[in-house]
């Protein structure tokens, strides 16, 4: 877990580094007006930053378990904060702190690797979702023993196990970064 002054440096390189991947992932939730999202993982808040910027009647809501990466996030996304468009805490997947059905979309990005029980959090998502609504799970599409457990057909079996009842897989493309990310559909 990223603390201190590591952390907050770790803080930047990831949102340097994962920029175009927030990007894709959040275009390909097609994410409308007035949606309420929740973004698992929010590391620097980088993500949510881009996301307040482009779509600014949203309301955004993300957990983290890393108390540097809340302290970075909310830092960077404090206008946001203060206005009342997003809302940061410190939390778990596996035990989400949110109704039934409260968000249209959600999304983690290069974090799944890092959850106790991914199926578990995937059905805590399922749950916080409305119906109808969308996840999307990105991840590195690179053949390593780490991402081996993350491959699209083990996602899409994943999201199945968790109650989605539609899963698409998208790439990226880019060879040089490639991504693969499974969004499924409640």
């Amino acid at each position: 877990m990223p603390r201190g002054l590591i952390g907050r440096l770790l803080g930047r390189i990831m949102a340097w580094h994962n920029g175009l991947d927030s990007e894709w992932t959040v275009r390909l939730l097609h994410i409308g007006n007035d949606e309420q999202i929740l973004e698992v993982g929010f590391g620097p808040g980088a993500a949510i930053e881009s996301l307040v910027k482009l779509h600014p009647s949203v309301q955004i809501a993300g957990i983290d378990h890393s108390e540097a990466m809340l302290d970075a996030a909310s830092s960077r996304n404090r206008d946001a904060i203060v206005a009342g468009n997003v809302i940061l805490q410190l939390g778990s997947v596996e035990n989400l702190p949110f109704v039934n059905s409260t968000f249209d979309k959600a999304f983690s990005i290069h974090c799944i690797y890092f959850w106790e029980k991914p199926v578990q959090g995937l059905r805590e998502l399922y749950r916080v979702l409305k119906p109808g609504g969308r996840l999307a799970i990105t991840v590195r599409d690179k053949n390593r023993e780490a991402y081996q457990a993350f491959r699209p057909e083990k996602l899409e079996q994943m999201l199945h196990r968790a109650g989605f009842t539609t899963v698409e897989i998208a790439a990226n493309g880019v060879s040089a970064h490639p991504l693969i990310c499974a969004v499924g559909t409640k």
